[in-house]
């Protein structure tokens, strides 16, 4: 466990580096702080991987953990498309934008396969918790949009496509902790590590939908020390579900 101790702290440290080096744009030097922070996620669930049963829930988690590091390469790749061409500039990352979050989309569905077949193993479904949680998040994305006047563009669909899968996968790890698990340590990760994840994406779709009013030192930061430890914790389990 002091491995993922210090493995947590390391990831936010970096995290936080990351953030300053990478404001108002990522360079470089930013992108490769980004990588290192979700090397330190995907390491860490490698480790509690070669702790665990290495069942279909850790495999599940860790490919979707994998899969969580590509999306951030893809959405931070604004310095290696820079060229001087603003509308192939525009158009390339707009490309990224949308492959990175079908690589983070995955990463959900990985969570999800995990996260249903553990309900099934604890009987923890229950259809109003899952819809009332699903509906609870689209409901917030969709005011969100409404309230601020947002305006997504061509990102539109995908953003909405990802929320949904999002909000999917949070409903079922909140019906695992209120439902599934015994250990209140695992209880609380599966509770807390959904949350962190939604209001991650929730700041970063602010960003991609308006960036004047929401690209913001604090918007930055909140975002990613809502992302990271997420995916730490998601990272955690791995090792803790396989040891009941």
């Amino acid at each position: 466990m002091w491995i993922f101790v210090i493995l947590f702290i390391a990831d936010i440290v970096v995290a936080c580096v990351y953030a300053k080096k990478s404001f108002p744009d990522v360079d470089k030097t930013a992108f490769w702080l980004k990588m290192l922070a979700s090397v330190i996620f995907v390491m860490s669930g490698s480790i509690a991987f070669a702790h665990s049963e290495m069942g279909i829930y850790a495999k599940l988690i860790l490919t979707g953990l994998v899969f969580g590091l590509i999306g951030d390469a893809l959405l931070s790749l604004d310095p290696y498309i820079r060229n001087g061409d603003k509308e192939k500039e525009k158009r390339n990352i707009i490309i990224s934008t949308v492959v990175g979050a079908a690589a983070f989309l995955l990463g959900h569905v990985m969570y999800i396969v995990a996260f249903v077949k553990e309900i099934k193993l604890q009987n923890a479904f229950r259809l109003p918790v899952f819809l009332g949680v699903w509906a609870l998040g689209i409901g917030v994305a969709v005011g969100a949009v409404l309230i601020l006047k947002l305006k997504p563009g061509k990102l539109g669909a995908p953003m909405l496509v990802y929320t949904t899968g999002l909000c999917a996968m949070a409903s079922l790890s909140i019906s695992l902790a209120i439902f599934g698990f015994d250990y209140i340590p695992l209880r609380i990760i599966m509770f807390v590590a959904p949350v962190l994840f939604a209001t991650s994406d929730a700041t970063l779709g602010l960003k991609f939908s308006d960036s004047k009013r929401f690209s913001t030192p604090k918007m930055r930061y909140l975002t990613l020390l809502t992302y990271y430890p997420a995916q730490m914790l998601f990272s955690l389990s791995i090792m803790l579900v396989e040891m009941r």
